[in-house]
C-alpha cells in the first residue's frame, strides 16, 4: 500500500546520462550524408544560472525564482513543467499557517471521496539540503519526502506560508535538526560490512555485552565523524525573517528548499485560506492551469 507524501508535520540523483546517435551509410551508392554528431538530451543539460517560472494557477499567479544552486531540484521541476506534468493538478492540502502542497497527478481527475497524497512520478531525487543558506521561510518552495534528509520526492512540492517564530521554537529546531544529523551518521557506519557483521554474530550468540561494545566504538566513530562538522545554528538574520516574516522552520534540514516566491504572495495567502476537510483538501479545488517557463 503507498503512504500519503505528507510531510514532517506528520511528516537518485536524478542524472540522466547523455545519449548520443550515431549511424552509416549502408553502401547504397547515394553520397554518404555527414555523421550525425551525438544528440545530448536537452533535459540532463545544467543551467548554470537562476530560473523563473510561473504558477498559473484559478487563484491567480504566482511567480518563483529557482536557486542555481539546487540543480537537481531546479532542473527536475522545469522539466516536469515543460511537460505538462502539474497540468490541471489541484493543491490537494492545505494548512492554514504551514503550507500548500501539490504534486499528485490523480488530483487532475479526482472526485470528492478520492484520497489524494500518494501518486507521484516513478523517480526520487538526492536530496539538496542548505538549511543554512535555504530555508523554509514564507515563500520557500521545496520538495516533499518519504525519507527526510535522505531523498526527495520527484514530484510532490509545497510552497511555505507558515506562521512567525519565536525564538525557543527555532532553539528547538537546532537541536532537532542536529541530533537527526547526528543519527543518519551513526547509521551509516553501522551499516557498514564489518559493522553489521560484527552484530549479527553477536546478536546469533546472543552475546548482548559484544553488541553493547560494538555499539559504542560505533558512537565513538560517530563522535568523531560530528566533531569535524559545524552543527546547524540559525543565523541572525535568519531569527529576525522567522519572528517578522514566518515561515515552517520544522521542516529545515530535512527537505530541500530549491527556490522562492517573488510576485504573488498575495495569492499565497488567498490559497491558504480556503476552507478545508479533515484531510486538509480544500472543498473547491485550486488548480494549476500551467507552470511556465520564464525568461530571465
Amino acid at each position: 500500500m503507498k503512504k500519503n507524501l505528507y510531510l514532517a508535520i506528520i511528516c537518485m540523483g536524478l542524472l540522466g546520462l547523455a545519449g548520443s546517435l550515431t549511424s552509416c551509410n549502408g553502401g547504397t551508392g547515394k553520397k554518404a550524408e555527414p555523421a550525425p554528431q551525438p544528440v545530448v538530451d536537452a533535459d540532463t543539460i545544467p543551467v548554470d544560472a537562476d530560473q523563473y517560472v510561473r504558477i498559473e494557477t484559478t487563484e491567480g499567479d504566482i511567480t518563483l525564482r529557482l536557486f542555481r544552486d539546487t540543480p537537481r531540484h531546479r532542473h527536475n521541476f522545469v522539466k516536469l513543467a515543460k511537460k505538462g506534468y502539474y497540468n490541471n493538478q489541484t493543491f490537494y492540502r492545505i494548512i492554514s499557517g504551514s503550507l500548500i502542497q501539490a504534486g499528485d497527478p490523480a488530483s487532475k481527475t479526482a472526485t470528492k471521496e478520492t484520497k489524494l497524497g500518494s501518486g507521484d512520478v516513478d523517480y526520487t531525487l538526492e536530496p539538496e539540503l542548505m538549511p543554512e543558506k535555504y530555508y523554509h521561510r514564507r515563500g520557500a518552495i521545496a520538495m516533499a519526502s518519504y525519507k527526510p534528509m535522505l531523498e526527495s520526492s520527484g514530484g510532490q512540492f509545497y510552497i511555505v506560508t507558515g506562521y512567525k517564530h519565536q525564538d525557543v521554537r527555532l532553539n528547538n529546531d537546532e537541536i532537532r535538526v542536529n541530533k537527526k544529523r547526528r543519527e543518519v551518521v551513526f547509521d551509516s557506519i553501522t551499516k557498514q560490512p564489518v559493522y553489521q557483521k560484527q552484530l549479527k554474530e553477536m546478536k546469533q550468540k546472543d552475546n548482548k555485552r559484544g553488541i553493547w561494545n560494538v555499539k559504542e566504538e560505533i558512537k565513538e566513530k560517530t563522535d568523531s565523524v560530528m566533531a569535524t562538522r559545524k552543527p546547524f545554528a540559525y543565523s541572525k538574520e535568519q531569527r529576525q525573517v522567522y519572528k517578522t516574516i514566518g515561515g515552517e522552520a520544522s521542516l529545515d534540514g530535512f527537505y530541500t528548499v530549491f527556490g522562492e516566491v517573488i510576485e504573488g504572495d498575495e495569492v499565497l495567502t488567498k490559497i491558504e485560506k480556503r476552507a478545508v476537510n479533515a484531510d486538509k483538501r480544500p472543498f473547491e479545488d485550486v488548480r494549476i492551469k500551467q507552470i511556465v517557463v520564464l525568461d530571465k
